[in-house]
């Protein structure tokens, strides 16, 4: 089943899928100012709810995504015993710990209503944190697969016990995991935890970038791949492309190519800096040693210049509170930021409306290069170029006009 709408849903009064939740959730949503539901929404929730089918909810970037999961989610578990069988009743599965850490603030208060506590568990939770999350009874629980193969490895006599009460598996940012190694690890670790249950959990995957649904439902389902249902908004938005290029210095015979910045970086920078200063941006770079290049050359370029630095370096490598400060910059609207970043800030975490985002190097997949098309931007910019000898650059950005 696939239910695609550009229209957005009725309101809540004429709303046959605010009728079915739980009057917690009708009330959060009253409280939330809310006069309609999103399409994706108003089609998730009955299915949700009915708690017998896999469901793929592919929808832009702040058309609700995750309240379409977790308002039925939460519903159907508002009503349940929690005192006894330790365990999750939800199991989330996120690509990123960054993006863990954003969707455990967002849905902890929207799970307060239904009585519902939310847990994090991934490589910067302490042991404590963990171990109370493994003791607790029901609610949801954020992981990522690294951690939920640790669990399973270090932890699987308890396995069968932990997993017994699980209802519902939820998969954030699915096209992440699709035809990779990591997603076939997934999957394995999801069968695992199918058979740890004894039962088969309905699976709800989110994705703001899925082209070819057929796959999607492979993926999610792989031993019933009609199984799924899919519900699909295809809101539409003016996307606007532009297309530069950038030459790099030639090389010259025995001239130690790192001596000097090649000339398509410089250029680069400088676009950068005169077109991205004031508002907040995303600049993805495909490296880490990339990231920390032109976070570098944007504050030496902000600070020969007499501007403040607006521009701050974004990967996996960097510390904890490093990652989380530039996090909460991107929040802060109060003043402008601009994050120079890895795939650690691409997969949907809530920073909302951004001015553009550019792509340093070729994009890692088809994937994506479709995420400036998710609902953060409005238009994007394609900038690639010829380029000499080895060095060989290409940015794509998008700015809100």
């Amino acid at each position: 089943m696939t239910t695609t709408s550009r229209d957005s849903a009725s309101s809540g009064s004429h709303s046959a899928a605010f009728s079915q939740l739980h009057p917690t959730m009708q009330r959060w949503i009253y409280d939330q100012g809310w006069t309609n539901l999103h399409d994706a929404q108003e089609r998730a929730i009955p299915i949700i709810l009915a708690e017998n089918q896999d469901l793929i909810i592919s929808a832009a970037t702040a058309a609700g995504k995750t309240e379409a999961a977790f308002l039925p989610i939460c519903s159907a578990l508002a009503a349940v015993d929690r005192k006894t069988d330790r365990g999750p009743d939800v199991l989330y599965v996120s690509p990123l710990k960054a993006l863990i850490n954003d969707q455990y603030d967002r849905l902890d208060l929207m799970c307060e209503r239904a009585d519902l506590l939310v847990h994090r568990w991934h490589g910067d939770v302490s042991s404590t944190a963990k171990s109370k999350a493994a003791d607790t009874a029901g609610g949801i629980l954020l992981i990522t697969p690294e951690s939920l193969e640790a669990f399973l490895v270090r932890r699987g006599s308890e396995a069968r016990g932990f997993f017994g009460r699980l209802r519902y598996i939820v998969i954030d940012e699915v096209h992440s995991f699709i035809g990779s190694a990591r997603g076939a690890q997934l999957q394995s670790l999801l069968n695992r935890v199918e058979l740890a249950a004894r039962r088969r959990p309905p699976r709800v995957g989110l994705s703001a970038t899925l082209g070819d649904m057929a796959v999607a439902k492979r993926f999610l389902r792989p031993t019933d791949p009609q199984a799924p249902a899919v519900v699909e908004s295809t809101a539409e938005q003016e996307i606007q492309l532009q297309v530069r290029g950038y030459r790099s210095n030639a090389p010259v015979p025995g001239e130690d190519l790192d001596d000097a910045p090649p000339a398509d970086e410089t250029a680069i920078a400088d676009h950068l800096f005169k077109t991205l200063r004031r508002s907040d941006n995303l600049v993805f770079a495909n490296s880490r040693r990339q990231v920390e290049i032109y976070a570098n050359r944007l504050a030496e370029l902000s600070d020969d210049r007499g501007s403040p630095n607006e521009f701050w370096p974004h990967h996996g490598n960097l510390a904890k509170g490093v990652r989380e400060e530039v996090e909460r910059q991107l929040k802060d609207r109060t003043r402008p930021v601009t994050a120079v970043c890895t795939s650690t800030l691409e997969l949907g975490i809530d920073i909302g409306s951004v001015s553009s985002v550019a792509q340093v190097g070729p994009p890692p997949s088809v994937a994506a290069l479709r995420w400036t098309d998710s609902g953060m931007c409005r238009q994007v910019r394609l900038i690639c170029a010829p380029f000499f000898g080895h060095r060989r650059r290409c940015l794509r950005g998008s700015g809100r006009g």
